[in-house]
């Protein structure tokens, strides 16, 4: 059995990863910025990503606590790891290369990204590239969304109407508008590595109402779905575990929402994904 630290236990993704490693015999060391508790794993706080000894603290508990593999769970460590981790020590770790990570971790470029290689996105456009609320008809349509290019969940993901234009006017460019997609809901969980896995996971309840989070799945079948997710993920010369969000439009098409570079929260719901990633780390 290996000893595996995993981030960000405090949240859905880390805890549901730490649950399932522990379920196959494997030893827990969890790092979170609160204050955690959860049985069967030796808990360390850390400081947030955005703190200059992030890194520091990060690779000192690795060195401390003998860690073997490290699996990151926190969408706001991951460009920091992918860029910097290899420089501070050569434990393995569970991420991808850092421009691909970079890129799915702004909903802008990732848009852009997707786009040119042919895979459907919803219309979209930068706050300073609109200017009336006749330009948001013609190109997005009403409702659309505003959120932030760097967020997660559903924090400050706002659906717009007509009525709203002062508000968006006030927008600058950390934010990103986009056509509103009102279709069925899915959270494809992915693996890219010696073999590709998925498991698509429908939604069907989310935390915000229409957005966010979903606090319900069940696992279907939807081919169209999974061929999406694999394509997106491919176009940004992704590997390693994936989140990716996905809706289809009236037209019933999917269109892929947001690409998340890590272990999503519901990937209970997947262990598949997790298995195959152990696979590849050399840990049965």
């Amino acid at each position: 059995m290996v000893k595996i630290m995993v981030t960000g236990i405090g949240g859905p993704a880390g805890r549901n990863v730490a649950l399932l490693l522990l379920e196959k015999g494997h030893t827990v060391i969890g790092v979170d910025m609160q204050r955690i508790s959860l049985p069967g794993v030796k808990m360390h706080r850390i400081p947030p990503a955005s703190h200059p000894l992030f890194l520091e603290k990060l690779y000192t508990l690795t060195v401390e606590e003998s860690i073997q593999l490290l699996i990151p769970t926190v969408s706001e460590e991951l460009p920091i790891i992918a860029s910097e981790w290899k420089k501070w020590s050569d434990i393995p770790t569970v991420i991808s290369q850092y421009q691909a990570v970079s890129d799915a971790d702004d909903k802008f470029l990732t848009y852009k990204r997707l786009s040119s290689n042919g895979v459907c996105v919803p219309r979209y456009l930068l706050p300073s590239q609109v200017s009336s609320p006749e330009e948001i008809s013609l190109n997005l349509g009403w409702p659309c969304l505003s959120k932030p290019r760097v967020g997660r969940g559903g924090r400050e993901v706002i659906i717009r109407n007509i009525e709203d234009w002062p508000a968006i006017s006030m927008l600058d460019d950390r934010y990103i508008l986009q056509e509103f997609i009102p279709g069925t809901d899915y959270a494809p969980e992915v693996y890219i590595g010696k073999k590709s896995v998925i498991v698509v996971l429908e939604k069907t309840r989310l935390k915000e109402g229409i957005v966010g989070n979903a606090t319900e799945v069940k696992r279907v079948n939807a081919p169209d779905v999974a061929d999406i997710a694999i394509s997106a993920a491919k176009s940004m010369n992704l590997t390693g575990p994936m989140d990716i969000d996905i809706r289809r439009r009236n037209d019933h098409n999917p269109v892929v929402l947001e690409i998340n570079a890590r272990f999503g929260a519901n990937i209970a719901r997947a262990k598949e994904v997790l298995d195959a990633v152990l696979e590849d780390f050399g840990v049965c």
